[in-house]
């Protein structure tokens, strides 16, 4: 009797095992994506321009830095402020209306603005974008190397950058490079000097 009591359960005890192993493969073919893998994702998100994609490509950390970044654009002068917020995050922006935005929602719009100009100007080309490969630093951060296109008139020159990753609990999440972090510093003194004149 024991026996066949035993012998019943099995069925129901293989099932759940079943249930586990494949709860735990899911899990870990969604973790799997790499550093690398994450990067070259958002260089394709950038390609296809879908900004709020590749603003969600971004640590948390990242994002807030950026925008604390671009708080410069509440001390300038109103008239340029409003032309700034035009130009950036759409017509009849207001800084009620932008500081109502979510930190991915504001990094986007300012990448899909620089992206814009970048690519009216014709100094970046991302197809020509490629990976070199990936460095670790420790556990949680990695560094992937990437060759870049960039046009100048008609002289065309190739640049190297790292591009920065963090590990957190949605899995491998970019940070600010120092162009980026460049950009926002140039964006400032760009106002500045247009106050001056």
């Amino acid at each position: 009797m024991k026996k066949s009591t035993r012998m019943s359960k099995l069925p129901t005890v293989v099932r759940f095992l079943s249930i586990l192993i494949w709860i735990f493969t899911w899990l870990t073919l969604l973790c799997a994506q790499g550093a690398t893998e994450v990067a070259a994702t958002y260089f394709e998100e950038l390609k296809k321009k879908d900004f709020e994609a590749a603003a969600a490509a971004f640590h948390p950390d990242a994002l807030s830095e950026f925008r604390q970044m671009m708080s410069f654009i509440g001390e300038i002068p109103l008239e340029a402020q409003e032309q700034f917020l035009g130009a950036f995050f759409g017509p009849g922006s207001t800084p009620e209306s932008v500081s109502q935005l979510s930190h991915p929602e504001f990094f986007a719009s300012c990448l899909r603005a620089i992206m814009a100009r970048a690519d009216a100007a014709g100094v970046l080309d991302l197809e020509g974008m490629e990976i070199l490969g990936e460095v670790a630093e420790g556990a949680d951060l990695s560094h992937v190397v990437t060759r870049n296109k960039v046009s100048v008139g008609e002289l065309e020159l190739e640049t190297m950058e790292v591009v920065s990753l963090r590990k957190s609990e949605e899995g491998w999440k970019l940070l600010l490079s120092g162009t980026m972090k460049g950009m926002a510093n140039q964006l400032r003194q760009a106002l500045q000097a247009k106050q001056g004149q």
